[in-house]
């Protein structure tokens, strides 16, 4: 089964689950803080580039409430664009120039897209008293793209490359905590954007930092 189908049956299945469970009461941005990071290591199949490895790095921030973790990510990788891709834009190019009579590249050469990606998932976790802990959720991501090649460098085709594009993600994993700090995942994830649209898997690690000790609140016949 492809990732994508799978996240969203996930999704599906997960929404009036979430809706009965809790009220907005229980959901609280003061509970969340920086409690740990981590770093993962994938593999991507865009639709318009070659598969590439994908590197990121995320932070955990805790729960806004029950079961749903905040997790801020950002990811990064680079691929060859496909060559009926560049077939494909040099005929739209020469489409537009021939009527205007300028000239255009003969050839386009390699070209080289990268996606820098800036984003923030929400996890629900399933806390089944399992050893590894399921988490399906969703995403916003926005996207950095930037076309590079011999040829097009310094032309107005890196400029039709580079691109700023918001985008969403479904995601699902497993998390299993191996004592004391250390945790390791592996995910799916579908992402969609104007722009770019992919499915990747990856697997990685995090660390959470010592909990801070809960701090009293002064009752209100404390001395002061």
């Amino acid at each position: 089964m492809r990732p994508l189908p799978l996240l969203a049956a996930m999704a599906l299945l997960l929404a009036p689950g979430l809706a009965r469970a809790q009220s907005l009461e229980d959901y609280d941005y003061e509970n969340l803080e920086f409690r740990g990071v981590g770093a993962e290591v994938g593999s991507i199949r865009p639709s318009s580039v070659e598969s590439t490895l994908a590197l990121a790095v995320r932070a955990d921030l805790g729960y806004v409430g029950p079961n749903v973790r905040i997790v801020p990510r950002a990811s990064f990788w680079s691929s060859r664009l496909r060559d009926e891709q560049v077939s494909e834009l040099r005929e739209t190019l020469l489409g537009l120039c021939r009527p205007e009579g300028t000239d255009c590249l003969a050839e386009l050469g390699e070209i080289r897209v990268s996606d820098l990606a800036l984003g923030v998932d929400a996890h629900y976790t399933f806390q089944a008293g399992l050893p590894a802990m399921p988490y399906a959720g969703a995403g916003a991501a926005l996207h950095l793209l930037n076309g590079r090649g011999e040829v097009v460098n310094g032309t107005f085709v890196e400029d039709l490359l580079d691109a700023v594009a918001p985008g969403v993600d479904l995601v699902g994993g497993v998390e299993l905590p191996l004592g004391g700090s250390l945790r390791l995942f592996a995910e799916a994830r579908g992402t969609l954007s104007s722009d770019v649209r992919y499915l990747g898997i990856g697997a990685g690690g995090s660390w959470l930092f010592p909990a801070r000790p809960a701090t009293r609140t002064p009752a209100r016949g404390d001395a002061r």
